[in-house]
């Protein structure tokens, strides 16, 4: 652990990992912090590693990543407000687009600006919602039951990296031995608030 984070945590009263567990972090989480390895979290998990610390998501934000210019903090608030958007828009634009005839493909063009404003801030897409890849646990969460690497698996949730930091992973189906998707055992995971 870094020994900028260890003081930071120690000034919360966090000394030991166990403690970290006990403020809500699973056990994967609890051991990325206490790696340093913070750069692998989500930006709901970060959000909550800030508010143990008793600073805003911004100023954690800042301190960890050095960025304490106003567009870096104009960024970080915006994809706070559109992370919904950003996980759900990209699944339902596949379905619009798997019926050309549906009203909902006329609006398709419009968000178009939005990705192209998201992605000037170095927000890359982890896949296409659809597409067909092989399982990287560094970069997808499984609908189901634990995947090995390499599996294959087609993307229902659009997951996104910021420059090399992970803001969200993609969530994926596994794909049957007839190429198609088995029904999802449950509903992904909800958004940050």
């Amino acid at each position: 652990m870094s020994q900028r984070l260890q003081a930071r945590l120690a000034m919360a009263g966090i000394t030991r990992k166990s403690q970290l567990r006990r403020k809500g972090f699973t056990r994967h989480q609890a051991n990325a912090i206490w790696s340093g390895e913070l750069r692998r979290l989500r930006l709901e998990t970060l959000e909550h590693l800030a508010q143990v610390l008793g600073v805003t998501p911004l100023e954690f934000w800042q301190w960890f990543y050095g960025e304490a210019s106003p567009e870096a903090a104009l960024q970080h608030q915006a994809l706070q407000i559109l992370e919904p958007f950003l996980r759900f828009w990209p699944t339902a634009a596949y379905a619009a687009s798997q019926n050309p005839t549906a009203p909902a493909q006329r609006i398709l063009p419009l968000v178009k600006p939005v990705f192209q404003l998201v992605e000037q801030w170095g927000i890359r897409l982890i896949g296409e919602v659809g597409a067909c890849v092989p399982f990287d646990p560094h970069q997808h969460q499984s609908d189901r039951v634990p995947l090995e690497e390499g599996t294959p698996v087609r993307i229902s949730h659009a997951g996104y990296w910021w420059g090399d930091r992970l803001l969200f992973r993609a969530v994926v189906t596994p794909v049957d031995t007839l190429g198609q998707s088995a029904p999802s055992a449950h509903a992904p995971e909800s958004p940050a608030q």
